[in-house]
């Protein structure tokens, strides 16, 4: 099914019909037999500012079709992780789009009920597996002991989930420890990107992004040469831009994408959907080189 499906999809004649709108765009992107990097991309661009406007049964219903997909919408997979267990299992069970590192911080934010249904996944990682019982003792304990004893089950349960993500950075690549330069202000940022959009210099944005992010420049190159401005409004709303600033210099780098009016509102509507909280942990994992523009967090091997 070609890409003009979504572009179809997003017309203003279905914007009031959100559950059909989501659906429809599920399911020609599960239709795809090799989805595009494009394609991917159309598909967060149109769903996460949906996501807020649809059903419980229509989130379920996304989980469970993505569930086989080999690469779902990197933003769609982390929003539908987040649902309740009773959502997303589908996705915690069989999705191999999720990795060991990304099935460690789901359980992280969400405890235990999650960690149940990830349990079932088959050819789990033995230390999640551990994990996994260790969350599901506690739970078992905390109904039959007093709060306190409750309270030191809980932090055993942390020190090994700290103890397992150290052992992923351990084993990581140099490149993928954490980089913890603390990011610019919005004003020293927006200063900077500014000139360096308006420059004539030949790079100029994508050196002033590798700078200020400390990012590689081949990821810098993948935030501006992606198909669509997903990958700009993230480092944008990580930053801290307020909606006009950051539309300023997404439409400086992305001209031809607003040639309509309507693009304007559609950007809008996109970049106010996108969590701060998420914009900050995607950056980061950039940052680190756990994952890269445009892809969905990569693999990273845990030690048994």
């Amino acid at each position: 099914m070609s890409s003009a499906v979504f572009r179809q999809l997003a017309s203003g004649g279905e914007a009031h019909r959100p559950e059909r709108l989501f659906r429809a765009a599920i399911s020609a992107f599960v239709s795809l037999t090799r989805p595009t990097r494009r394609e991917i991309a159309q598909l967060d661009d149109l769903a996460l500012p949906l996501y807020p406007l649809i059903a419980a049964e229509t989130r379920r219903y996304a989980a469970a079709v993505l569930s086989d997909c080999a690469t779902p919408p990197p933003g769609l997979l982390r929003r539908l992780t987040d649902e309740p267990a009773e959502i997303c299992a589908p996705l915690l069970v069989r999705s191999p789009a999720l990795s060991d590192v990304d099935l460690i911080g789901v359980i992280a934010r969400h405890g235990q009920p999650h960690a149940r249904v990830i349990g079932r996944r088959a050819h789990l990682n033995p230390a999640i597996a551990a994990l996994v019982r260790a969350l599901s003792a506690q739970a078992h304990d905390d109904e039959q002991t007093a709060p306190s004893a409750g309270s030191a089950s809980e932090a055993d349960v942390r020190d090994r989930l700290r103890l397992i993500m150290s052992a992923a950075n351990t084993q990581a690549p140099a490149a993928r420890q954490r980089n913890e330069k603390p990011l610019p202000t919005v004003e020293a940022a927006s200063a900077i990107l500014r000139k360096a959009v308006f420059s004539s210099e030949s790079g100029a944005f994508e050196a002033a992004l590798t700078e200020l992010l400390g990012i590689s420049s081949d990821a810098a190159r993948e935030i501006t040469g992606f198909p669509t401005y997903g990958e700009l409004i993230v480092v944008l709303k990580a930053l801290g831009f307020e909606d006009a600033e950051a539309f300023l210099l997404t439409a400086a780098v992305f001209p031809k994408l607003f040639s309509q009016r309507s693009a304007i509102g559609f950007f809008l509507e996109r970049y106010r959907a996108l969590s701060a909280d998420d914009a900050r942990h995607r950056l980061q994992g950039w940052r680190d080189g756990t994952s890269a523009p445009g892809h969905a967090d990569q693999p990273v091997a845990i030690s048994k």
